[in-house]
């Protein structure tokens, strides 16, 4: 028996230190480059060579939409693809692919991407040779950029194979101060890879001065030529307290740009006399403070909020929740959907919970006029009293008896040994438990066995 009692304590201690798989190190973005690279290389393509200009891209619209809560190409500033990589360096042309979800990871998105005929171009693309991926997270949204280029005066010989070069370092001119126009101003010329913060910095003054003269959001996209004005001109007008208008660009909704110029949604449509759910087409301009003595516009006549939303085409429960400043889990569960449920357009869904019923007014008690001195108050109808009806004595209230308290047995905590997991002790503790019945179940056979021989021996 002692035999068998080692070989089952070993086989639990076994389970219970079976070492866990080490995580990765690598980063979301990192894993993106090497999937893609991985595809590529299944399908005899070279692998892209990932460029410093192309990763600060793909990362800068990456942090754009998780703080914008959109999935779009259009990124800061209305800028493009293209502008975003020109103004991080990049001399060349580029392609983007944007993919996101609900703790969506680098696997799943490259998948996504490859059941996509335009996006598995863009990785498989034989153009194209440098390569930068960005990533961010907000409410439990993963998003990931992929952008490709290859550069402007890159020119391989006709039907060879692009060759892999070593990865271009972001190009940057240093910021030069210009000197003053003649009514004072000063005005400077963006370069190269040059961004607010950097010219801001040189110049001396104020990040957020500098974006107000300017009319720019927080996070602008400055390309080479802009130019950016550092001083206003002597007696020029005193700074407005911000951007006072937008021209909406593709794919923006109202509800995210508000949310860029940290102003509620509802403020927005009053300045602009929008109504809910406006239906807003690039190029409009939109109002996002009044100019001092400005007077607002005729505004659109609120009503009582919408409890419902028609879903249409496009949309996801994600961006429903997020137009309507509502979280994923709070519109699931005032629909009683799940994380997977389908929606279709045309179906309705609550957006808000439904209002109680409005209490019923109480009437207000009616005085007796008192008769004051020296007027006469006509005597009203005398009242005939009823019958009188004599009411049994209420019973007294029973004394309620209290419920025998059941005591639970206190749970015996589950240890887990140092490295171990807790599904490989729970599977430890069975195989004890069960050695430990097959144990007794042998004891009992032998204690019989050998009652059995000393009676033969008898």
């Amino acid at each position: 028996m002692n035999r068998y009692l080692l070989i089952l304590l070993l086989a639990a201690a076994f389970v219970l230190h079976i070492p866990a798989p080490a995580a990765s190190a690598q980063s979301p973005a990192g894993e993106i480059i090497r999937l893609v690279n991985e595809l590529r290389a299944a399908r005899g393509l070279p692998p892209f060579s990932p460029d410093g200009a192309l990763m600060a891209a793909a990362q800068s619209h990456a942090e754009w939409m998780a703080a914008n809560m959109s999935y779009t190409h259009t990124g800061a500033g209305g800028s493009t693809p293209q502008q975003r990589a020109t103004a991080a360096g990049y001399r060349g042309y580029v392609a983007e692919n944007i993919v996101g979800g609900t703790n969506l990871s680098p696997g799943q998105g490259v998948v996504w991407w490859e059941n996509s005929a335009i996006h598995y171009a863009t990785m498989t693309s034989t153009r194209h040779i440098h390569v930068g991926a960005g990533f961010a997270s907000a409410g439990g949204q993963n998003m990931y950029v992929l952008l490709v280029g290859v550069p402007s005066d890159y020119a391989p010989a006709p039907g060879s194979p692009p060759v892999r070069q070593a990865p271009a370092p972001p190009v940057v001119v240093p910021v030069t101060r210009a000197a003053p126009r003649e009514d004072g101003s000063i005005v400077h010329v963006v370069q190269i890879g040059q961004t607010a913060w950097d010219i801001a910095a040189v110049y001396g003054v104020d990040l957020a001065t500098l974006l107000r003269l300017n009319n720019l959001p927080d996070d602008p996209i400055l390309l080479p030529g802009d130019e950016i004005l550092v001083q206003p001109a002597e007696g020029a007008t005193p700074l407005p307290p911000g951007p006072l208008t937008h021209k909406v660009q593709p794919g923006q909704s109202a509800w995210a740009i508000a949310a860029r110029y940290r102003i509620t949604l509802d403020e927005l449509l009053y300045l602009n006399g929008l109504g809910p759910n406006p239906v807003l087409q690039p190029g409009d301009t939109l109002i996002i403070r009044l100019a001092p003595g400005q007077t607002p516009p005729p505004t659109w006549t609120p009503t009582t909020p919408p409890t419902t939303y028609t879903v249409r085409s496009g949309d996801t429960l994600w961006s429903i929740a997020a137009r309507h400043g509502l979280s994923l889990d709070d519109l699931l569960a005032l629909n009683g959907l799940s994380m997977d449920s389908v929606i279709l357009p045309g179906e309705e869904l609550r957006i808000r919970p439904e209002a109680p019923p409005a209490p019923s007014p109480t009437p207000a008690p009616t005085d007796t006029p008192t008769p004051a001195s020296g007027i006469a108050v006509a005597a009203g109808p005398t009242a005939t009293p009823s019958s009188t009806v004599t009411l049994p004595p209420s019973p007294a209230p029973a004394t309620a008896t209290p419920r025998p308290t059941l005591a639970l047995p206190t749970p015996t905590p589950v240890m887990v040994a140092p490295g171990g997991r807790p599904g490989n002790t729970l599977i430890g503790v069975a195989v004890i438990s069960l050695g430990l019945l097959l144990l007794g179940g042998m004891a009992a056979v032998e204690l019989v066995e050998r009652r059995r021989r000393r009676e033969g021996n008898r």
